[in-house]
């Protein structure tokens, strides 16, 4: 399996490579890394500050290699869906794209001093959680499976990187 790893606007080089080979563990598949795409200005939505993340999405459907099974887009601007005052990431259930932001992943994000590995620790979670749902799988009630669904960084933070192993029979199956 390959599954392409999309840059979309300005994203750090080092944390793509990073996310690719941590990746490549958690789905046992092939990560390569896609042509950039821009961000879409279309998507900005001035009044929240934001970026509208369903169009983006739609964007990046449109732009997977054909020889990928799956991409994940990484961004890094804060993103939204109307119901939601943030989302760290979004994908479409069973199909093929999902997008991550690493903005509110940012511990400087909240005020805080540059943490290094808790932002990456986050960045890997929120990639193997939206890469999940692209497998077919549903947020989990386990707090510590990485399907669960974080409506807060503290979510993220007490979540694990990994399936718990109920989302992990299910993963497999979908593997095969």
């Amino acid at each position: 399996m390959k599954i392409y790893i999309i840059p979309i606007g300005d994203v750090e080089k080092k944390t793509l490579l990073k996310l690719s080979w941590v990746l490549r563990e958690k789905f046992k598949a092939v990560f390569e890394m896609g042509k950039p795409l821009p961000l879409l200005e279309d998507a900005y939505r001035p009044k929240r500050g934001q970026y509208f993340a369903s169009p983006i999405l739609d964007d990046l459907k449109q732009n997977i290699p054909e020889d990928g099974e799956k991409v994940l887009g990484v961004l890094d601007v804060d993103i939204f869906v109307p119901a939601l005052n943030f989302i760290f990431g979004q994908a479409d259930l069973g199909r093929k794209a999902a997008l991550i932001s690493l903005t509110r992943l940012r511990e400087e994000f909240y005020g805080n001093s540059k943490n290094e590995k808790l932002f990456f620790d986050r960045a890997v979670k929120e990639a193997v959680h939206e890469l999940g749902h692209t497998f077919g799988l549903r947020h989990c009630n386990n707090q510590k499976c990485v399907m669960y669904f974080s409506n807060s960084l503290r979510d993220t933070d007490i979540k694990e990187a990994n399936f718990c192993e109920l989302c992990r029979e299910k993963l497999e199956i979908e593997l095969r």
